[in-house]
């Protein structure tokens, strides 16, 4: 077809207009006091392209703030960039603003998809089935689990031809599941160099929680914290009131409306919008005349102040049964002492509730953050993975020396067993507790090491890894298994520095390591590794030939 042609195709000509303001409408994430520009500031989660690259529905899970919303963004930008007349066709719908809607189908999409009266006018109607049939078409699913499961099934059998991409805190029926890794030392690095002295904001990071810094919402929140000349705020309650100060300055009449008109959203009322105008960011226009938090956490943030300086006690922990409310409550519990909350929830029967308030607790008594810690401490060892998710969110320095104390067992298993739970915290503490345990007599218990190593969000862990892949003898006894052990945990851990060593082994390991050098290099998916793929894709062993070849696609977005 020729460039005249494609002119007058009306398909063509809405393509490229549609594409544009897509592209141009999720380029930015509005923050107060900042925008976000996805094209230049994005952090590629670890895994994600190769997640994206082998599945046709995939739901990105993770907590508020975890960049969820942003990967789906980023996402839609991207595709809508495509020059390629079989690019994919992004078709961004937010599940929140439809679950009491009927859901578009596919020759409604126009009107589903909020486009300007013009350009929907301008919609051909066999666009999008044309697109749907011809298996271009990139429906990505903002929050599906507003959505109820009936109506999801729904959309999946009506977008059966189509890629989908959903997000979710967790996992959805029909979907594999990618969960968020969280940012690690290199990712902070990043972030770091925007600013005037990344080494001295780097530094003032070092006594701020993992929860903080491995979450991209609270990490640069922090960013700008930091650069006002505020010192490093420790727990996210903190955090949150830093930066509302220096969004609202000294309007202390519109925070406090910014606090009730939080609670009322909270208790299922719209949203007035009177305060838009002077919220300096922190609200957006929603449907009828109504305005809405720029982000869930916002909302949750002041209506947790709002119960901390009008609710009784009472009405608090009448609440804690309603997940709407779980996040307003935990802020509620990082704006004073928390233990009677504490009590409440643990005299229910609700360890897990109970040892999130601890988490974010301003003030609690002792004996009750040692009672739910011994707590979920049992549970953990007996294999409950929530309670290992909220004794990380916890930070716990008592429940990582505990585990750490069985890495010194008799019992091989035990020990074992006790690495695999110090990975699974992901908390820096266990790190000095597991690097010497790679010299461990049993192989059992080095493989769960270096695997819980591989699970760590700093880069201390970079070398002791490629030492074990190297087969070092520094690390103890080497065997073909410890150097599998290595390149997969490296593969996990998705750092650049270890693309050198895996590129090596791929051509001259052992045939095992070999393998699982290639994968470790799909997961890391750097552009440095482009030149030696080319190279290698040229080679005269057909394996590494392979090997280079698949992964070279995956590096340029087309595996």
């Amino acid at each position: 077809m020729s460039f005249l042609d494609q002119w007058l195709d009306p398909s063509r000509r809405f393509e490229r207009t549609y594409a544009d303001q897509i592209a141009r409408r999720y380029r930015f994430m509005l923050w107060p006091l900042a925008r976000v520009d996805l094209a230049r500031d994005w952090i590629e989660p670890r895994g994600l392209r190769a997640a994206l690259t082998h599945n046709a529905r995939l739901v990105i899970t993770g907590a508020p703030g975890a960049g969820k919303t942003t990967a789906l963004a980023y996402l839609a930008m991207a595709n809508a960039r495509g020059q390629d007349r079989h690019a994919r066709v992004p078709i961004f719908l937010a599940a929140r603003e439809l679950q009491s809607q009927v859901l578009p189908r596919i020759p409604d999409l126009p009107r589903g998809l909020n486009l300007s009266d013009a350009l929907a006018v301008q919609c051909p109607r066999i666009y999008f089935p044309t697109v749907f049939k011809a298996r271009r078409a990139l429906v990505l699913i903002d929050d599906a689990d507003a959505l109820t499961p009936e109506q999801l099934n729904i959309w999946q059998k009506d977008f059966a031809d189509a890629t989908i991409i959903a997000t979710a805190r967790a996992a959805l029926p029909g979907f594999t599941e990618f969960a968020l890794p969280g940012l690690r030392d290199s990712d902070i690095e990043i972030f770091a160099r925007r600013m005037e002295n990344p080494h001295a904001f780097i530094a003032a990071l070092k006594n701020v929680p993992r929860a903080l810094t491995a979450n991209p919402f609270t990490l640069t929140m922090l960013t700008r914290v930091w650069r006002e000349g505020e010192p490093a705020p420790t727990r996210r309650a903190d955090l949150f009131a830093s930066y509302a100060q220096l969004v609202l300055g000294g309007q202390d009449d519109v925070a406090k409306a910014l606090e009730t008109l939080a609670l009322a959203i909270q208790n299922g009322r719209a949203g007035s919008n009177e305060l838009l105008s002077k919220s300096r960011g922190l609200l957006r226009a929603a449907k009828n005349r109504t305005a809405e938090f720029v982000h869930e956490l916002w909302q949750a943030y002041f209506a947790g102040r709002a119960l901390r300086n009008n609710a009784e006690q009472t009405v608090v922990f009448e609440r804690m049964a309603d997940a709407r409310w779980e996040d307003a409550l935990l802020f509620y519990a990082g704006l004073g002492d928390a233990s009677a909350f504490t009590d409440s929830a643990h005299a229910r029967g609700d360890v897990y509730f109970a040892g999130r308030i601890l988490a974010h607790a301003r003030e609690a008594r002792a004996d009750l953050r040692d009672a739910v810690t011994q707590e979920l401490v049992r549970r953990v060892w007996d294999g409950d993975a929530r309670a290992v998710r909220v004794l990380s969110e916890m930070n716990s320095d008592a429940a990582v020396d505990g585990f750490a104390a069985k890495l010194k067992d008799k019992d091989p298993a035990v020990r074992t067993r006790a690495a695999e739970i110090l990975g699974q915290l992901q908390l820096d503490r266990g790190i000095e507790y597991l690097l010497p345990q790679l010299r461990d007599v049993n192989a059992d218990v080095r493989d769960q090491v270096v695997a819980a190593l591989g699970c760590s969000r700093t880069d201390r862990v970079i070398e002791p890894l490629l030492v074990a892949l190297r087969g070092d003898a520094r690390v103890g006894h080497v065997d073909t298994r410890l150097r599998i052990a290595a390149a997969r945990a490296l593969g996990a851990v998705g750092s650049d520095r270890a693309v050198p060593a895996l590129l090596v082994d791929l051509q001259v390991g052992e045939p095992e390591v070999r393998a699982v050098a290639a994968d470790a290099l799909k997961q890391i998916t750097s552009p440095l590794m482009s030149k030696p793929l080319q190279a290698l894709s040229q080679s005269e062993d057909e394996l590494t030939r392979q090997y280079a070849t698949e992964i070279l696609a995956l590096v340029n977005g087309k595996g």
